[in-house]
Parts: structure tokens; C-alpha cells; sequence
């Protein structure tokens, strides 16, 4: 990952992460966040990382970006795996889109690192069936037409997993992604050698408005 310069922030520019981070703690979303935001690695911008993953996940979620995503989703059935705290899902549904969002909740039991930001008392955003990736594919993959996973762990094999058993049980399904590329923080490189990329324009104008952290590469792959 490419190191970016540390920027140090305005009054006004720290004044701006107050609100944003107001916002966070009452679950709502910007409309986006801020160019600075990307552009800075001050110590103000990490303290908005930890409360935006305290309280709704590790991407970044505008309305903006949501919005474009949804509307490029339409009226497909559309499965989320390791939904986390729920907060895609929620903003989806705010749009209308069929979603059913599941995790396990094995990050309730994380004490290290960022995970460890997602505790115990965290309440979910909206509705999150307590399942397994592998499961949820098993019980609700004959029947969507999109399945997404983002921020898969990249010390373990799920993503892969997940891959090939959405495969197994509905060749026609595709999958959004979320996440860095092959050496990254998310999913292993086995995952970046099976998966294939689904060409749709139309899914990179939806995206166009998807915005990671300082020193994150992570963004949506349309894959099968």
C-alpha cells in the first residue's frame, strides 16, 4: 500500500469530523465523506476510523454510494455474508433493495486489533440471521441473484470457500466483493488466483462514488 502524505487538518476540516462522527454514533450516513478525509493520515482521521468501525463496520458507506449501488441492484435478490454490525444492508434496505444479511458474530469474540472495535454490546443496524458465509450460501443461495462479502479475513481460506460454493450452488450467481486486491488485508491470494472478474460498466458507474480510508485500497470487484 502507498504511503500518503500526513496533512495536518483545519479548525474547520476537525470541526467537519465532529458532525460526521455525531452522525456515526446515530447510525446515519453522509451524504459522503469529505475529500480531505482520503487525503490525510492526522490523528483526527483515525479516531473517525475507530468510531465508524465501533459502530457500523471497516468500509466506508455514503448515501450517495449506496443510492448508486442500489439502483444498479434494482429488483434482484441479494444475500450478505459476514454483514458485521449490518450497516450495508441497513442502507440498502433504506433503498428498497431484497436483502438478507447474515453473520455469525465470531467477531464478538475478537480481542486484538480493529476487530476488536466490534464488541459485545454493539447493537446490529438492522435484522442480521446469526449464520455461518458457508451456510447462509447453503440455506439462501439457490435463490439470489447476488451475493456480497466484504472485508473477508485473509489468514483463513473462507473467501475461497464461499467462492466455490456459490459456484456449486447457483452457477448464475455473481458477487460483489469488497475489498483490497491480492496482497492485501482482506482474503487470501488462493481467492485472487479462482475468482474471475464480470465485466459491467454500468457496475463501475455505480461504484464511482465508493471511497476508502488513507492507506486502504479496498473497493467493489464484480466477480463469479
Amino acid at each position: 500500500m502507498s504511503c500518503k502524505k500526513s496533512i495536518k487538518l483545519s479548525r474547520k476540516q476537525i470541526s467537519i469530523l465532529s458532525k460526521i462522527m455525531k452522525m456515526i454514533e446515530n447510525k446515519e450516513f453522509p451524504d459522503n465523506y469529505p475529500v480531505f478525509i482520503t487525503q490525510s493520515s492526522d490523528a483526527h482521521i483515525y479516531s473517525l476510523r475507530r468510531k465508524v468501525i465501533e459502530h457500523m463496520g471497516f468500509i466506508l458507506i455514503s448515501k450517495e454510494w449506496i443510492k448508486d449501488l442500489s439502483q444498479w441492484i434494482g429488483k434482484r435478490n441479494y444475500l450478505e455474508l459476514m454483514s458485521g454490525l449490518g450497516a450495508l444492508s441497513y442502507g440498502l434496505r433504506m433503498q428498497g433493495v431484497n436483502i438478507i444479511a447474515t453473520d455469525n458474530y465470531s467477531w464478538k469474540e475478537t480481542t486484538n486489533g480493529d476487530d476488536s472495535l466490534l464488541r459485545n454490546d454493539n447493537k446490529t443496524l438492522t435484522h442480521v440471521e446469526n449464520l455461518g458465509a458457508l451456510e447462509a450460501v447453503e440455506k439462501y443461495g439457490r435463490n439470489v441473484d447476488i451475493i456480497i462479502m466484504s472485508w473477508p479475513p485473509y489468514d483463513g481460506e473462507i473467501a475461497v470457500k464461499v467462492l466455490k460454493k456459490m459456484r456449486d450452488i447457483n452457477p448464475s450467481c455473481i458477487m460483489i466483493y469488497i475489498g483490497e486486491g491480492k496482497g492485501g488485508c482482506t482474503a487470501n491470494d488462493e481467492f485472487f488466483t479462482v475468482y474471475q472478474i464480470v465485466e459491467d460498466e454500468s457496475f463501475n458507474e455505480a461504484n464511482v462514488k465508493f471511497q476508502s480510508w488513507p492507506l486502504i485500497k479496498d473497493r467493489p470487484f464484480l466477480i463469479k
